[in-house]
C-alpha cells in the first residue's frame, strides 16, 4: 500500500509516537527524527517507565497516546508510530496499534525474534493494508548509493563477489549483557539485508561458522565472531564477516568485479558521519557525508506525507534475511578465531 499525496498530511503536520523509549527509541529513532525533520516536531513517547522527552510528552500506555491524538484533533491513521519495543513484543504491539486505527509505522529491526514470528507479522500487515517500513540502515546509506552508482556505471566490470565486514571490540558489552546468544545476532542481520539488496536473491548458503570470544575469565561461546557464505541466483558469491574481538572498528564493503574492485568504508560511529568509496589501486577516493539512520527517517516521513518515494525498506527482504540467518545459525560449525591474515 502506498500513501498518496491527496490524502496525506504535510510533513509538518504529521504527529509522531515512539512506542518504547529504551536505547533504540531514545538514542536512535528520536535523535534521528529531530535531525531529519526538526526538533520542534511534537512527539509522544509511550513507555511504562516515566521518561524525560525533549520537546515532547511521556505517556505510560498506547491507549493514552491514542487518546491524546484524538483530543488534539489528529486522526490516529495520520500519525507515524515508531515501534521500538523489544522484538518479542513487536507483533503484540502492532496488533494493539492496528486495532486502535494506526496505519503508518517505522519498525525497528529485527521484525521479530524468529523468522516464523516475522512471517506472522508480515501476514498481519498485508491483511490490514498498513504501511510498515522496517528500519533498513545500510540500504539507505549514501555510501551504498554512491557504490551502487559506480558499479552501475561499469567502473569495475561485472560484479562477481562481495565481501562485507562489520567488526568492533565488544568485550565489555558481551560480559555485562546476554541479550545475544551468538555473534550471528549482532552485526550479521545488517549485512545480510545489504547483501540481498546489492546482489539479489540467494540460491543457497555455502557455509557458516562462529567462534568464541576470548576474555580473561574464560571464553564466551560463539560470541567472538561469525562468518557466512552465500551463493546468489545471479552466480555472484558473498562473504559476510563480523569479528567482535577486533581491536579496531571496521564497516567495509568490497565489490569484486571482472575489471577491478570497489572498496566502500562506512562511518564507524556517530562521532564522524563520513564514509569513503574508492577503486582499489587508484589514489582518488570519494568522501561522502553519511547519516543513514537520519536519512531513512527523513525519507520515511516524506513518503508518509506524500512528498517522495518510500526509503529502501521492504518487509519481504527483511523476512528473507531472517530466514537466511536462521539457516546459517542452524548449520554453523565451530570455527577458530580469525588469524592475523583474515583480520587484516
Amino acid at each position: 500500500m502506498t500513501t498518496s499525496k491527496d490524502n496525506s498530511k504535510s510533513g509538518e503536520e504529521l504527529r509522531s509516537v515512539i512506542v518504547g523509549y529504551g536505547r533504540a527509541g531514545r538514542d536512535l529513532h528520536h535523535r534521528a527524527l529531530r535531525e531529519a525533520v526538526g526538533a520542534h516536531r511534537p512527539v509522544t513517547v509511550v513507555d511504562p517507565r516515566p521518561a524525560d522527552v525533549p520537546g515532547g510528552r511521556w505517556v505510560p500506555d498506547v491507549r493514552d497516546a491514542v487518546d491524546a491524538l484524538r483530543a488534539g484533533g489528529h486522526a490516529v491513521a495520520d500519525a507515524v508510530f515508531h515501534v521500538t519495543v523489544p522484538p518479542d513484543a513487536h507483533l503484540e504491539c502492532l496488533e494493539r496499534l492496528l486495532a486502535a486505527g494506526a496505519r503508518r509505522f517505522i519498525l525497528e529491526k529485527p521484525l521479530a525474534p524468529t523468522a516464523q514470528d516475522a512471517a506472522h507479522l508480515v501476514d498481519l500487515v498485508e491483511v490490514t493494508g498498513a504501511v510498515v517500513l522496517p528500519m533498513s540502515v545500510w540500504p539507505a546509506s549514501r555510501v551504498t548509493e554512491v557504490a551502487e552508482g559506480m558499479v552501475a556505471a561499469g567502473t569495475i566490470g561485472e560484479p562477481v563477489a562481495y565481501h562485507m565486514e562489520q567488526s568492533k571490540p565488544r568485550f565489555r558489552r558481551s560480559l555485562e549483557t546476554r541479550g545475544h546468544g551468538s555473534a550471528f545476532e549482532v552485526e550479521l542481520p545488517h549485512q545480510l539485508l545489504l547483501a540481498l539488496h546489492l546482489a539479489g536473491p540467494v540460491a543457497g548458503l555455502t557455509g557458516a561458522r562462529a567462534w568464541d570470544l576470548p576474555v580473561p575469565s574464560g571464553p564466551l561461546p560463539w560470541l567472538g565472531g561469525a562468518e557466512v557464505g552465500l551463493r546468489h541466483a545471479s552466480g555472484a558469491v558473498t562473504t559476510l564477516l563480523t569479528d567482535l574481538a577486533s581491536p579496531v572498528r571496521r564497516r567495509r564493503l568490497h565489490v569484486h568485479g571482472t575489471e577491478g574492485t570497489l572498496v566502500a568504508d562506512y562511518p564507524v560511529s556517530g562521532d564522524d558521519d563520513f564514509g569513503q568509496v574508492r577503486i582499489a589501486g587508484r589514489p582518488v577516493r570519494k568522501v561522502v557525508a553519511d547519516a543513514p539512520l537520519t536519512r531513512f527517517i527523513g525519507q520515511a516521513y516524506a513518503h508518509f506525507a506524500g512528498e517522495g518515494p518510500a526509503p529502501r525498506s521492504d518487509l519481504a527482504l527483511h523476512l528473507e534475511s531472517m530466514r537466511l540467518l536462521d539457516a546459517a545459525r542452524a548449520t554453523a560449525t565451530a570455527g577458530s578465531p580469525l588469524t592475523t591474515k583474515e583480520a587484516a
